[in-house]
């Protein structure tokens, strides 16, 4: 890779750490509390138990799994051991401050010697390293000193990717659980006296952290780590911490939290990652003091970090003196090209103008190639105007001048161009006093162009023609072009001799048509539309021909032809097939429709249409209608026929009975309530009972669907009672429902003296309610009722 690349790629990565989120290690063995630790640091400082600091989650997967890790600490259950790697993205405000920042929980033994797990690439990445070392995980001498090979190990990774012997990045060292510290410390302190006299044991206090030396203790049980962070890891730190503090039992957190040293770290990690920003700026400014661009990107990067930093002001401004100077250097190589470049443009044209000039000058230049030469001049110079305006205004005067030679050259000549004449008509506004030299040439051109078109018309006139008005428009042509012309006389005998030519030939190509038609007409598939179009046509083409009369003759005959075959056609349909009623509408529209402009049969056709639906209107009725008057009791299909009979007829002359029709059969097809009355009856003279008195007392009951209605009042001692009793309860029914009626003899006890019984299959059982019904084997007995249930009737359809 090329030392250009090289240096490309570390811009990009030094930009990349000042312009992204800050990934920060947290290295530690299995069981050293790393989940504990960054669960009670978001804790602590999420609340506001960190003065200064605020610590608040990146995204929703991180808030929630730090929420889980906290709740099991809080409800006194230590969290469970670590099995995959998690991302958190979390940010950290110190002061005005604000850092994204990314660390990942993680197995433990991920970290162990030999290991390469992914979570050596983060480590190997990130911006600052938290070690975590238990003081009280292991009391074996040769398990301390694993735990400090492994921190040793990734120290020397540091320190073999730096070019300083250094780990390039912030190092601290954190004592994990140093709760436990404190708590055997204040088991081998000495009992001291109050100032009653009497011994007592002092709990240690949380502020007795302060009063331990935790740099003694670091160098007496981790001497190597200690003695690698003094030699290599200038920005190091030692900090002793306790998640859970004082009261902790067998990794069980106590039932009240109060951690202990969780500020220091923070602290620490936040004013040193403001420091590695500020010297990594500085690099990035000693590396490439010139590229704007990305010194601008990071600039606002650490800006937007530290929004009221006085760093972050110094910084702008001398990215903006930055910007000044070079803006300068661009403008002052902007100005010494411009001169260069306008100096050569200056001598280039001055050297087209000579060369044009000399070019000119030449005897042996013609006036075509001198005109074309300055026009070119101007063309390929076009700063010429502003550079050398004398010089300009001298080369549009000579192309001017040598313009108009030119052309009087081409006329004579016979090699003008054909927009000559506008270019000189352009001339004349633009250079008025080139006005007599342009009209000696037009009129020499306009003396030549008469003489060509003279030559032309002449010839195509004496050469036979198979059609002689071509030749004789453009004889014509010619003297409206040219009134003056000296060959008027000549021409005005050639029109004349043309016009005879041409009178005749039109004549007999007018006779030619008229026979062809003649042949047409009498062939045995003749297609009369066609006839007609042909006969059509020739007539506008032709209005003062002298055949126009026969023509117009044969035209009435064939529309008269088409219009007979046409209007029996409708006729023969409907003589063929009656009750197609429709077709047969259709087939007299065709009609109307092929003779929009009038035809001898238009009132016939509408008429026809009328009456075939009318005849339609009634046939379609009548289907309905003598359904029911055969089978009265099959409502349901004369229902379907008169609905068949509304969707062609809409507004026929029938259309309201179907409809009350259909609306009552809409009614009775779902149960309906109706009101019954009871008007009288009569039964045989041997009903009654022994000693019944003058008669028997009679009363009726009605059962409808199964519903019982009833009993009636009872008319005591009669064959023939009146009741006029209308049952309290309206008859519920519906199409199909049964109805039973039932004449009950009252007398000494109840007995049923006849039942009437609508017969099975009955759908309108309940017009046996609104009348006088009978038995079915003859007699005297019958009951007469009234209600409000009727039957629609439809009237009888015309003849």
């Amino acid at each position: 890779m090329s030392k250009r690349r090289t240096t490309q790629a570390h811009l990009d990565d030094l930009e990349e750490r000042l312009a992204g989120a800050k990934r920060i290690a947290l290295f530690g063995h299995r069981n050293v509390g790393k989940t504990t630790l960054l669960a009670m640091f978001y804790r602590q400082a999420s609340t506001g138990q960190v003065p200064g600091l605020r610590l608040a989650a990146g995204d929703a997967a991180s808030a929630e799994y730090l929420a889980e890790k906290i709740a099991q600490i809080e409800s006194g259950e230590p969290p469970a051991g670590t099995l995959a790697e998690t991302e958190l993205r979390l940010r950290l405000y110190h002061g005005p401050a604000r850092f994204d920042l990314i660390v990942k929980d993680y197995q433990g033994e991920h970290v162990t010697l030999g290991s390469d797990e992914p979570i050596q690439a983060f480590f190997a990445d990130c911006d600052a390293v938290l070690l975590c070392l238990d003081p009280e995980g292991s009391t074996s001498p040769v398990e301390r000193r694993r735990r400090q090979q492994e921190v040793e190990n990734l120290l020397e990774r540091y320190i073999d990717r730096s070019d300083d012997g250094t780990t390039g990045r912030p190092v601290a060292l954190l004592l994990t659980k140093f709760d436990r510290v404190l708590d055997r410390a204040s088991a081998q302190r000495k009992v001291v006296v109050n100032t009653a006299g009497r011994p007592t044991d002092e709990p240690a206090g949380d502020d007795e952290l302060d009063g331990l030396d935790v740099e003694r203790f670091v160098e007496r049980h981790y001497g190597m780590t200690r003695h690698a962070l003094a030699q290599h890891a200038p920005r190091g730190a030692i900090f002793a911490v306790s998640s859970y503090g004082r009261g902790a039992h067998d990794g069980r957190p106590p039932a009240e939290l109060r951690p202990l040293g969780l500020e220091g770290p923070l602290g620490w990690l936040a004013e040193q990652l403001e420091e590695n920003d500020e010297e990594q700026l500085e690099w990035l400014w000693a590396l490439a003091p010139d590229d704007i661009p990305r010194l601008s990107r990071c600039v606002a990067a650490y800006a937007k970090r530290y929004p009221r930093s006085d760093r972050a002001v110094r910084f702008r401004a001398r990215l903006n003196a930055l910007k000044r100077r070079q803006f300068r250097k661009k403008l002052g190589r902007l100005a010494i090209g411009a001169a260069v470049v306008l100096a050569a443009i200056a001598g280039y044209d001055a050297l087209g103008y000579q060369r044009a000039l000399s070019f000119a000058s030449d005897r042996d230049s013609s006036a075509p190639s001198v005109a074309r030469r300055w026009s070119e001049m101007l063309a390929w110079h076009p700063t010429l105007g502003l550079l050398w305006p004398g010089r300009a205004r001298d080369a549009r005067r000579q192309l001017d001048e040598w313009t108009v030679k030119a052309a009087a050259v081409q006329v004579a000549n016979g090699t003008a161009a054909p927009d000559l004449t506008e270019k000189l008509h352009g001339l004349k506004d633009q250079v008025p006093r080139l006005v007599p030299e342009i009209r000696q040439v037009e009129d020499a051109r306009q003396k030549v162009l008469q003489e060509q078109r003279w030559k032309t018309v002449q010839a195509d006139a004496k050469v036979p023609a198979d059609d002689p008005e071509a030749p004789l428009l453009a004889v014509r042509t010619f003297l409206k072009d040219f009134p003056d012309s000296p060959y008027r006389v000549e021409a005005v005998a050639l029109i004349n001799t043309l016009k005879t030519e041409a009178a005749a030939h039109r004549s007999a190509r007018e006779r030619r048509f008229v026979d062809e038609l003649v042949r047409a007409e009498g062939l045995p598939n003749a297609e009369l539309r066609d006839l007609i179009d042909r006969a059509r046509g020739f007539l506008d083409e032709h209005p003062q021909s002298e055949w126009r009369p026969e023509v117009e003759r044969k035209l009435e005959g064939y529309v008269r032809s088409i219009d007979e075959r046409d209007i029996d056609r409708a006729r023969q349909y409907s003589r063929q097939y009656p009750t197609n009623f429709a077709t047969r509408i259709e087939r007299y529209q065709e009609y109307l429709r092929s003779h929009p402009t009038g035809g001898l049969y238009i009132s016939e056709a509408t008429q026809a249409k009328d009456a075939v639906l009318r005849e339609w209107d009634t046939y379609s009725y009548r289907q309905a209608f003598d359904h029911l008057a055969l089978h009265p009791d099959d409502v349901g299909e004369v229902a379907s026929r008169l609905r068949d009979y509304l969707r062609e007829h809409r507004d026929g002359r029938y259309a309201r009975d179907a409809q009350n029709y259909l609306d009552w059969w809409d009614k009775v097809s779902v149960p309906g309530e109706y009101t019954v009355t009871l008007r009288r009856g009569e039964v045989e003279p041997n009903v009654g009972k022994y000693l019944s008195g003058g008669g028997p007392d009679l009363g009726v009951t009605l059962e409808v669907a199964g519903a019982v209605y009833g009993p009636s009042p009872v008319v005591p001692n009669s064959y023939r009672p009146i009741w006029d009793y209308t049952f309290p309860r309206p008859v519920r029914w519906k199409l199909g429902d049964p109805v039973t009626i039932k004449i009950v003899d009252h007398d000494w006890s109840d007995s049923l003296v006849y039942t009437f019984v609508t017969r099975k299959g009955d759908p309108l059982a309940m017009r046996n309610l609104s009348g006088t019904i009978k038995g079915a084997r003859g007699g005297v007995t019958s009951l007469t009722f009234s209600s409000t249930f009727k039957m629609p009737e439809l009237t009888k359809p015309e003849e």
